[in-house]
């Protein structure tokens, strides 16, 4: 279902069961919600009756997409169609949730509720486990036994869970909120004042969820600069990831319960990697020159 064809579905030829992909509206990028609810209304009236459709599912903020906040003026509008159409909308926050926007789930910025709730990754601090809440309605349709998995009801991976629960009190995830968030934003623009790296584009999400893109310069690509980013990061002894249809979106996730210390120590290791990233540049330039 992913929208992003390298590298999850090279390959694989056609997937099976029809789905369809809509412009994903957002502050963060050149989307407008007006032209994701006319490609909706186009859906509906060219490809797909929405008697036929199941489902429609959404991140809050896009993972793969380059953290992305969904625009809540289109949230509430897919919230409606769902609920005039009997269409089931499932909130996908495997990424965004537990803490990540802020919040324990994302959603709740958008002002709407899911009737299914797709959540995994931080559930249980790193232990394989995910899981599936919704209306009671939908919960109990299914017969018993008929929704479960070969790890689903792992007692060491559930305990784990219960423990974060337990730890993600709202003073707590307030407090790692402030923290991350206050440093990646004071960050971003003492960089970008520097004007040191040509290169770094806006800061996108919303919470401790941020990505930074990295636009095309006359020497390269976003994607070509973050690649290279990464590379030099990596012998600074930092791991990062990139995110974006373009994959020029640069992913800023670290552990909700990193020190300060050890987040302002990776930033800076990450501002060394833009520095040797600026030199080769100037290699290159040197090069060309000659």
């Amino acid at each position: 279902m992913n929208g992003k064809v390298s590298p999850y579905k090279v390959g694989l030829g056609t997937l099976p069961g029809p789905v369809y992909h809509l412009p994903f509206p957002s502050p963060d990028n050149g989307a407008s919600t007006q032209e994701a609810i006319q490609a909706l209304d186009r859906l509906f009236e060219v490809e797909i009756s929405s008697e036929e459709v199941a489902c429609i599912i959404v991140e809050p903020v896009q993972g793969e997409g380059g953290f992305r906040l969904l625009d809540h003026v289109f949230a509430k509008h897919l919230r409606k169609v769902c609920d005039e159409r009997g269409i089931v909308l499932i909130v996908d926050e495997i990424q965004s949730g537990f803490g990540r926007a802020g919040t324990r789930f994302a959603f709740t910025h958008l002002g709407i509720e899911p009737d299914l709730l797709l959540m995994g990754k931080s559930m249980a601090s790193g232990l394989p486990l995910a899981a599936v809440a919704g209306r009671e309605c939908l919960m109990n349709a299914l017969p018993k036994g008929g929704l479960g998995g070969t790890y689903s009801g792992n007692a060491v991976a559930c305990a784990a869970a219960k423990v974060v629960m337990e730890v993600m009190s709202d003073d707590n995830l307030a407090q790692w909120k402030n923290t991350q968030e206050s440093l990646f934003l004071e960050t971003h623009d003492r960089w970008k004042r520097s004007n040191r790296f040509p290169m770094l584009g806006p800061m996108t999400g919303i919470g401790s969820m941020r990505g930074i893109v990295f636009e095309d310069t006359l020497n390269a690509t976003g994607a070509e600069h973050l690649a290279t980013l990464l590379s030099a990061a990596r012998q600074a002894g930092v791991l990062l990831m990139p995110s974006g249809r373009k994959r020029n979106v640069l992913r800023l996730l670290p552990p909700l319960t990193i020190s300060q210390e050890h987040l302002s120590e990776g930033l800076f290791k990450i501002e060394q990697a833009l520095g040797t990233l600026q030199e080769i540049l100037a290699m290159h330039k040197a090069r060309e020159t000659e």
